[in-house]
Parts: structure tokens; C-alpha cells; sequence
């Protein structure tokens, strides 16, 4: 059985995935019509599915070998892109401040990036480090 962070885990994850996948429908078609305008991203609007997709393997992919498969690996490349994804929050930060992002696109970006951040974290927690065979009270020897 899995443990309870485990399973706080899995639901903030998936949860950030479906609100990126909200935030990605939202955001196609202002996209895509900037992609087609500009004579030299014109024959590159096949990017935006291929993107899309890309990034749903590559979350479902971390989700599958963290949640049920309990790879340390996986935990790891997780992490590292939740701190990219926290980066990239910032970085745009002036652009939702202008309200040069609309702000359903900003409100979207923010809580996906808190529920990815939270939900790794919560791969930390005592009860989940068990998950993935690192000795608690070993460590402390």
C-alpha cells in the first residue's frame, strides 16, 4: 500500500497537470495566431501540439515511475523541474504584472506551479522516503 504522501503526491500532481492542460486550451489560439503571423514561425504551428504532447508524456511518464513505481531517479528529475518551473514563474513575473499576460493565464501558471512545488515536497516527507527504501532512522546513524 502506499503511503499517504504518496498519494498527496499523485492527486497535487496530476492536479498541476490538469491545470496546465486548462492553461495550454487557453492559451492556443493567441499562440498559434502569433505563431502563423510571423513569417518566420508561420510553417512551425505544428510545435504547439507536439509541445503539448510532449510535455503530458513526460509529466504522466515522472507521475507513473514516482507513484507507483517508487524510482528515486524519477523523484529527482521531478524536483529538478519543479525548480525550473518555479524559474520560469518568476521570469515572467513582470509580464503578469504588466498585464501583458491575461490574468486566467497568470492565476493558471501560479497555482500549477504551487501544486507541483507542493506536491514534490511532499515526496520528503518521512513516511514517503520509506516509499522509495531510504532508511529513516538509518540515516540519523
Amino acid at each position: 500500500m502506499r503511503p499517504p504522501a504518496i498519494v498527496f503526491f499523485e492527486r497535487l500532481y496530476l492536479s498541476s497537470l490538469g491545470l496546465s492542460v486548462i492553461g495550454w486550451a487557453i492559451s492556443w489560439p493567441a499562440l498559434s495566431a502569433r505563431m502563423a503571423a510571423d513569417p518566420r514561425t508561420a510553417g512551425f504551428g505544428w510545435l504547439l501540439p507536439a509541445g503539448l504532447a510532449l510535455s503530458v508524456a513526460i509529466t504522466l511518464a515522472l507521475w507513473f515511475c514516482v507513484a507507483r513505481r517508487a524510482s528515486r531517479v524519477a523523484r529527482t528529475i521531478a524536483v529538478v523541474l519543479a525548480a525550473l518551473s518555479v524559474l520560469r514563474l518568476l521570469l515572467n513575473l513582470p509580464a503578469m504584472l504588466s498585464g501583458a499576460m491575461p490574468p486566467l493565464a497568470a492565476i493558471l501558471s501560479i497555482a500549477t506551479v504551487a501544486l507541483g512545488v507542493v506536491a514534490v515536497v511532499a515526496l520528503y516527507r518521512p513516511d514517503a522516503r520509506s516509499w522509495f527504501g531510504e532508511d529513516w532512522e538509518g540515516d540519523a546513524a
